[in-house]
C-alpha cells in the first residue's frame, strides 16, 4: 500500500509539472533524480512512469529512458478531435444527469467569471473550474478521467488561451449558452454549444496548432 501511494505521488508530481508547463515536451525524466527527490527506490518511480506512459503523457524507450511526450501535428489533430467529442458528450450527459446542487454551482461559477473578464489568469482558473463542474455533472467517472487525460496532453500547447483580444469575452458568451442549456435540461443544445465553444469556426483549433508547432520548434 505504501509503495502504491508513493507511485501515485510521483505520478501526480510529474503530471502537475506537465500541466503547468514546468516539464516541457521532450524533457528527460531521470529515474535516479526522481528516486532521490522522493527518497524511494527506482521501483515506484518506474511504475509511475509506466502509468503515465499508458496515458500518453510520457514516452518510454529502451536506452533513451523516459521523456515527456512530444505530440506531432497529426497526433495533436487527432487528440483535439477526441477531446472535443468527449467534452460535447459530457455537456450532453450533464444536461440530463447533473444534480440540482451542481446546477446551482455551475451558475455560480459562471457568474463569478464575469468579474474576471479583464484578468487572463483569473479567468483561466475559473474557466477550468466551470468545465470540471460539467465533467462531474456527467456522472461518468470514466468519461471524466478521459477528458482530463486529453486536456493534460493538450494543456502544454495552450498555456495562454486567453491572450488574444476578445477571446475572454467570447468564452464568457459561449459559457452562458452552455450553462443555460444544461440548466434547462437541453442535452442536444448543450452539446452543440460546447462544440461551438471549443471550435469557434476553427479559429481556436488553428491557434492551438500554431502554438503546438511553436512549442515543438523551441530550443
Amino acid at each position: 500500500m505504501q509503495k502504491l501511494n508513493r507511485t501515485g505521488e510521483i505520478a501526480n508530481w510529474i503530471r502537475s509539472g506537465i500541466d503547468s508547463g514546468a516539464l516541457a515536451p521532450g524533457t528527460r525524466l531521470e529515474e535516479r533524480q526522481l528516486s532521490e527527490m522522493f527518497q524511494v527506490s527506482k521501483t515506484p518511480v518506474r511504475e509511475a512512469l509506466i502509468q503515465l506512459a499508458s496515458r500518453g503523457l510520457v514516452d518510454l524507450r529502451q536506452r533513451r529512458g523516459a521523456t515527456v511526450a512530444i505530440m506531432s501535428a497529426e497526433q495533436f489533430v487527432a487528440m483535439f478531435e477526441v477531446m472535443t467529442e468527449l467534452e460535447c458528450m459530457a455537456a450532453r450527459l450533464a444536461a440530463t444527469r447533473m444534480p440540482p446542487e451542481q446546477r446551482q454551482q455551475l451558475v455560480a461559477v459562471h457568474g463569478r467569471s464575469e468579474a474576471l473578464l479583464d484578468d487572463q489568469q483569473g479567468y483561466d482558473a475559473v474557466n477550468t473550474e466551470l468545465h470540471e463542474v460539467i465533467y462531474r455533472g456527467a456522472c461518468n467517472p470514466y468519461l471524466e478521467a478521459s477528458i482530463r487525460d486529453a486536456r493534460a496532453r493538450l494543456r502544454v500547447y495552450r498555456r495562454y488561451p486567453f491572450q488574444k483580444p476578445g477571446r475572454i469575452q467570447q468564452s464568457f458568451r459561449d459559457h452562458a449558452a452552455i450553462v443555460a442549456a444544461i440548466v434547462n435540461g437541453d442535452p442536444e443544445g448543450a452539446s452543440l454549444a460546447m462544440h461551438d465553444h471549443l471550435t469557434t469556426g476553427g479559429r481556436i483549433f488553428a491557434d492551438l496548432v500554431a502554438q503546438m508547432r511553436s512549442a515543438n520548434d523551441a530550443p
